[in-house]
Parts: structure tokens; sequence; C-alpha cells
């Protein structure tokens, strides 16, 4: 039988039995337990399998305990066996805890006097319609789960293709974790469905499956959407020579707000043949195009809109990179864009994202990957109380709400000398966290702001209107006036 619900139940089950015969004494316990778990009698022992990934990991947890009486816990790799690790963990304290006689109660409890339902059904799509109907807590089906169903169905596997495709998607689901799959199948919904209503199976077999067909979707295109998903993920991207530059456009882009930018992107990493000087200039113009959505459009439904139009130019080169595409900025959006980075930004991640941008435009400058210890400081602090030394040069209020949240305020700082370095003064902020290279000096964009021997607001301007001016010419806007 498969298991369409409970799955989570007989495991725990299983790990719980496994783990009260280890703890009793009684050779008969021992053996009726030991009974429950495998079949000495059949080729697969174990009365539960699970699939192929967490299979053998499981079954490595119920095994008999060693006769020196160690648990040798199996390396783990993947979440799902991570998981599985904690859960024996916290059993085995717990049931170490209780007297034999109640480990022993609960045992005939399991075995003898508690009801276990079996619901059987001819076939998957029966099962997954009791499972909606009956199942009010525990796992929800997500949506690849039922969609995966479908595409085998629609494909019309043999027997041998339906298990080696189920083996695929269990390594897919490995890789890119259940929620990731499920959110990578949204995303190839986006470039194939014009209006992405309703719900997700539905809708990719209205506009996926319809277009290219189940089984060549499951052959020859899913493996290519599983491969650039995980490299965005990962943010590292594969072209025919190393490329740094295209990490680092990648870094940012998963720096912004909004993710509309990765249905383009995956459809350029799929449908291109990994060529490092076309991935270079897609890259970066996408990187300034998702920029500007991000901080000049306040419509959030057109963003969607220009993403799906880029996706339908994506399959041309010379659409791809034309003077009025998608990818493109019209002259006034580029003027738009140009005064909105002379702004203020009250977003903490729109102020990370154009910081970590700006390190790296910056002489001696690099890109900071996503997940590293910086954060944004304010050399003006956002507050100054009273009797501050900054009032000295910051005595006009309506002045330092107008441009502490301006780029030129901006430098880099880890978490911990962020919040050291708060409100002192801006000779302290210097000698102690801006100058040190084991500190802000790392940083380029702290390493500019500590070259100044003051700070005043005049300083803070013509520094927005410096770092401003590398953003413009390095997003191609062509902006004289600017």
């Amino acid at each position: 039988l498969e298991v369409a619900d409970g799955q989570q139940r007989l495991t725990t089950l299983s790990m719980i039995l496994a783990i009260l015969r280890d703890l009793t004494t009684s050779e008969a316990r021992k053996k009726r337990l030991q009974s429950v778990i495998a079949d000495r009698q059949t080729s697969e022992p174990h009365r539960l399998t699970l699939n192929h990934n967490d299979a053998p990991y499981l079954n490595a947890l119920v095994h008999p305990i060693l006769p020196n009486g160690v648990r040798e816990y199996p390396e783990t790799k993947t979440e799902s066996h991570i998981l599985l690790r904690q859960n024996h963990a916290v059993l085995l304290a717990e049931l170490q805890t209780l007297s034999d006689r109640y480990r022993e109660n609960l045992e005939t409890l399991i075995l003898e006097d508690c009801p276990l339902i079996c619901v059987n059904v001819e076939n998957r799509d029966e099962g997954y319609k009791v499972f909606q109907i009956l199942n009010a807590r525990g796992r929800q089906p997500s949506g690849h789960d039922i969609l995966k169903t479908e595409l085998f169905e629609r494909a019309g596997l043999s027997g041998e293709e339906a298990d080696r495709h189920a083996r695929r998607w269990s390594d897919y689901e490995a890789r890119l974790t259940a929620k990731g799959l499920d959110d990578l199948l949204r995303q190839i919904r986006l470039l194939y469905d014009r209006q992405p209503k309703g719900n997700l199976v539905s809708g990719f077999c209205n506009s996926v499956l319809a277009e290219l067909g189940a089984k060549a979707f499951l052959d020859d295109h899913l493996p290519k959407y599983i491969d650039a998903y995980e490299e965005l993920k990962r943010g590292t991207l594969r072209f025919s020579r190393p490329i740094p530059e295209v990490n680092g456009h990648l870094e940012r882009l998963r720096s912004l707000e909004h993710s509309g930018w990765r249905a383009p992107a995956l459809k350029f990493l799929v449908s291109h043949n990994r060529d490092a000087d076309t991935a270079r200039e897609f890259f970066c113009d996408l990187e300034r195009l998702a920029f500007a959505l991000q901080l000049i459009v306040t419509d959030r439904d057109s963003r969607p809109r220009r993403y799906r139009k880029l996706c339908d130019e994506i399959d041309s080169d010379r659409s791809l990179f034309a003077k009025a595409g998608a990818l493109d900025l019209t002259t006034e959006e580029r003027e738009k864009f140009a005064r909105r980075l002379t702004g203020r930004f009250g977003s903490v991640s729109q102020r990370r994202a154009l910081a970590l941008k700006l390190n790296s435009l910056l002489p001696g400058g690099d890109f900071i990957p996503l997940d590293a210890d910086a954060t944004v400081e304010h050399v003006l602090p956002r507050s100054v109380q009273d009797g501050s030394p900054w009032l000295e040069n910051w005595p006009d209020l309506i002045v330092r709400r107008e441009l502490a949240d301006t780029v030129g305020n901006f430098c880099i700082l880890t978490k911990k000398d962020n919040q050291l370095a708060d409100r002192l003064s801006f000779d302290e902020k210097r000698s102690s966290f801006f100058v040190p290279l084991d500190r802000g000096g790392q940083f380029a964009l702290t390493k500019d702001a500590a070259a100044y021997s003051e700070w005043t607001p005049e300083i803070v301007k013509t520094r927005t209107e410096y770092l401003v001016s590398l953003l413009i010419k390095d997003w191609k806007l062509d902006l004289e006036q600017f």
C-alpha cells in the first residue's frame, strides 16, 4: 500500500516502538516489538518504507541498538533527515525518563488498545480527495504533491518510468525542500499563464501542460528548471566561463524586497546557452530594472506585467536587448529613478540593498554576500538626543530628518559594531569603528565615510551626489543633468 495520509504518525510510532524495544530488558518484549517494526520473511523487512532518500535513514534509526548500547546516528544529508534525527532524539530522551512498568503499559496501549483506522482507495487521486476531506490537522498536501500525481497520470508513464520519475521527484524535493519545489512550480506557471489566478494545480495544467505536455515537461524541461532554481537559491550561476560580476548582480537582486525578477531569471538560465558575456549584460540590466521597479513603481500590478513582458522577450536576443524592450528603461523612468536615488529611504531592506550595491562600486570595494554580517550604519544618527555633540553641526531638526536616510549618510558595520556605535559622536565613530580594518575599515563604503574629518549637512549632500553618480554610471542611465 502507498500511504496518502498518516505517514508522519506511522513514522513516529515506528520510532517509539523501536526505542521501547531498545530500552526493555525482556527478550520476549524485544522480539514482540521487533516483529511489529520489521518482517524477516519479506525482501523488504521494514514494514514502513519512506521514499528512497529517507528510507535508509529511518531504517538506521529503528534498527536494533548495537550490542554496546550505543546509538550511532547516520549522517544527515537533507532537511527530512535532520527532522527524523531530532524527533528520534526527543522521543528517546522522554522515554528514558519513564519507569520500565510505564513503558510496558505504553507498549500494550499502542499494540493492543490503540485503534488504527485504515481507509483503502483505488488510486492516488481518490487518496488525495479522502485526505483533503478527512484531514483537518497535520501536514496538508502541498501543491507539488498533488501536481506530481496529476503529471504522472497525464504523462501515461509505464511502471518503470513512474518509478524513475518518482525517485527524481524525491531528489528534487531533497534539493529544493518542499517549500522551494512549490515555489519553483509557481514560478514556472508565471512563465506560461497570462492570468495566473486560481489554484496552482489547475492553473499549471491549463497553461504549462497545455503547451508542453506532461511527459515532455517531466523529461526535458523540469530538470533544467530544478538546476536553475538551485543556482539562483545558492547565489552561484554556471556559465561558459567563471564570471563573478554576474553573481554580484544576483546577490543584489536577492537583497530586494520583491522577487518578481526570479521568473525572467529562471527563463534566461533555462532557455539560453549559458554564454558568459550575454549573461553579464542580462543580469546587469535585470538588476537595474529590478531596483527601478522597487523604488519608483507604486502600482504592484505593473511589476508583474513588466516582468511577464520581459519573459516573452527572452527567447530573442534582439528583442531582449532592444532599446524599447521591457529590460530597458524609458527616459522618463531613468529620470524618475535618478531623482529617487537622491531621496530618503525609510525601508531597512532598501537601505541595505543600496549600501551593498554602493560598496561594490567604490575603489577597493567588492560585492558583499546577502547573508554576510553587514548592516547599514547611519553616520548621523536618525534620532539625536538633547545635549548631543551632533547638534553643533546639525541644529535643524528638519535638515536632520531630510538627510539622515539619504545614501550620503550611509556606511556599513557589523551588527555588533552598529549597536555599539549607535549615537556616538562622529569623531568617536570614525576612530573606533570606521577606520580600523578589522571593523568598518573592511568595507569600502565605510572607508569612504572615514575619509572625512567632520560630518556636516553639506558633506552629506555632496557625498549623496557622488554616490548617486556612481549608481547612474553603473546602471547606464545616461543622464547628463545628474
